[in-house]
């Protein structure tokens, strides 16, 4: 009765036998299909550079890299790796039974040629973005594998883009047959004259060429709010125009005393605009140019820059005080100070001379009724210097000497800098306010007397050691030492205080050529029409004879020369 189940357990015992084979066999021969079953597969994460590698393992494909949890077979295992722009990868890889393992392979370089042609010939390349120095035709060797976007243009002619595979060790041939296109002509009108402009990030160049199609315009301007235009150019001529429009701040001036006269100027066009102030005015960005007046009070001037917001700025106008005679000299805001001046007093003279030549006459009155200071010397190499350190003197012997070579607009220039520099307005004296200076009260034909034999204690002009290197005729016999210029200062002054209005360099003024005094003011103001190329010089110089060195003599130029300097009024 015991046997059936004994019979039993040996078939219970069996069957559990015959599973656990079984499985241990499924396990074996699984290769990745039984992860679940109990002793497991190892498993592989299969990754490369560059990607996209044909993997097989014991020679049989299984993907391409990246590849995860690719299970295989415990033990030694051959896995390769397959890339068209490679040579082929294989490692033998170790590994057991429920292993993850991470298998990177990174591909050795290799290199192929790349040939690129035309027609035409000459095109321009750029290879994966890259402009070559290079035309066609061209051969790259040695040159990385792989795909590569290569582009062909010509001026004129299509441009064409191909992607070219270059295998390890062959040479890879790209051909581009490029078509003409048709051209335009681009003439863009620009407002300001000044923009700088680009057409699809490339300067413009007026009637460039370019194929039809659409382009994008951007124009700026120091001051204007830049523009982006897109213009459909079409065959032939093209002549889109953009106007920029000017940024504008806000000025506020608050002002002593209240019941002056600002004028307000800036660049406008090429020319300066003058405007009338008015409080919260709108004024375009850029340099700005302020001016003030009033009765009883000292002119003012200062410039400024306006950005495109509110700009306030405080102008305090400072009483006269006139006092002929009274040196001064004002600070420089890059510090020092500025020539040394003498108040002249105001007055009325005969200007001219009927002993003189015909472009001294008619002799007329003249009124000086603003009083005005004038620079006591010459305008120095040491005063010119801290205007432009690049004509700095050797020593302090030349600092002394007046500066020449300064043409008109060059000693426009430096005036200009000193107004700014000390907030007052400077500028070349007018004719009639040199001539006033220099006759300092006198009515003779020199500002110490009639005798030119007293010249060399009073000017520097071509004398007796003038004579020892030049030849002149009309000398005076006296001497004076001095062959060329002479260190300002180093004569008498006239009965104004004035140092070397006659000799030494002749200066220029403000004024415009005429040929006489006809039609010319009464008053001190400049005569600014007229023969404006050519400007006045005043005063002889060190090589003039004494006719070219009364108070009254006139001469013109445009031009600096080793004669020729200048000196400053500053306006009270």
């Amino acid at each position: 009765m015991a046997r059936p189940q004994v019979d039993n357990k040996k078939l219970r015992w069996t069957l559990i036998a015959v599973l656990a084979v079984f499985i241990v066999m499924a396990d074996w021969y699984a290769d990745g299909v039984g992860p679940r079953l109990v002793l497991g597969s190892a498993t592989f994460n299969l990754t490369s550079n560059p990607d996209k590698a044909r993997v097989l393992i014991d020679g049989e494909a299984v993907g391409r890299t990246p590849l995860r949890e690719v299970r295989v077979r415990p033990g030694e295992r051959v896995v390769r790796l397959e890339h068209r722009f490679h040579d082929a990868v294989a490692q033998r890889l170790e590994t057991g039974r429920g292993e993850v393992r991470d298998v990177h392979i990174d591909f050795p370089p290799v290199a192929g040629s790349l040939e690129i042609v035309s027609n035409p010939r000459g095109a321009e390349l750029v290879v994966n973005g890259e402009k070559l120095e290079d035309v066609s035709p061209v051969l790259l060797s040695p040159f990385p594998t792989g795909a590569h976007e290569v582009s062909a243009t010509i001026h004129g002619r299509q441009l064409k883009t191909r992607i070219a595979e270059v295998l390890p060790r062959q040479q890879t041939d790209v051909s581009f047959e490029l078509e003409r296109v048709a051209m335009s002509e681009l003439y863009v009108s620009r407002s300001p004259g000044n923009v700088k402009l680009e057409v699809d990030g490339e300067p413009y160049e007026p009637g460039m060429t370019l194929p039809i199609g659409t382009y994008k315009l951007r124009a700026a301007s120091p001051g204007y709010e830049p523009k982006e235009l897109s213009v459909e150019l079409v065959a032939g001529r093209n002549e889109p125009a953009i106007r920029l429009v000017r940024l504008q701040g806000s000025l506020s001036l608050a002002i002593e005393p209240r019941d002056a006269t600002i004028e307000v100027s800036y660049p406008d066009g090429g020319n300066w605009r003058t405007v009338s102030y008015r409080d919260g005015m709108a004024i375009p960005t850029g340099p700005v140019r302020l001016r003030a007046s009033a009765v009883g009070h000292r002119r003012y001037e200062h410039r400024l820059t306006m950005q495109a917001k509110p700009l306030r700025h405080a102008i305090r106008l400072e009483k006269y005080n006139i006092e002929p005679g009274r040196r001064f000299r004002d600070t420089l805001a890059d510090g020092g100070e500025g020539p040394l001046l003498v108040i002249v007093p105001t007055g009325t003279f005969r200007m001219g001379s009927d002993a003189g030549s015909i472009d001294e006459r008619p002799v007329r009155s003249v009124s000086v009724s603003v009083p005005f200071a004038i620079a006591v010397h010459e305008t120095t190499r040491g005063d010119y210097v801290r205007f432009k350190p690049s004509e700095a003197p050797d020593d302090d012997i030349e600092a002394r000497l007046p500066i020449t070579g300064v043409s008109w607009p060059g000693a426009q220039d430096y005036v200009e800098w000193l107004s700014e520099q000390t907030g007052n307005r400077y500028r070349l004296p007018s004719e009639a306010e040199w001539e006033y200076a220099a006759r300092a009260g006198t009515d003779s034909r020199f500002y110490f007397g009639n005798d030119a034999e007293q010249f060399c204690g009073h000017a520097n002009i071509a004398d007796a050691t003038f004579l020892v290197q030049y030849v002149k005729d009309g000398t005076t016999d006296c001497s004076d030492d001095n062959l060329r210029t002479a260190a300002v200062g180093t004569f008498k002054p006239n009965a104004f205080g004035i140092h070397d209005m006659l000799g030494n360099v002749e200066e220029w003024v403000a004024d415009c050529w005429h040929d006489d005094y006809r039609g010319a003011p009464s008053s001190q103001q400049s005569r600014t029409g007229g023969r404006c190329a050519a400007r006045v010089i005043r005063g002889g110089a060190w090589d003039s004879i004494p006719e070219e060195a009364t108070v009254s003599y006139r001469s013109s130029s445009n031009r600096g020369s080793g004669t020729r300097g200048f000196r400053v009024v500053r306006e009270l």
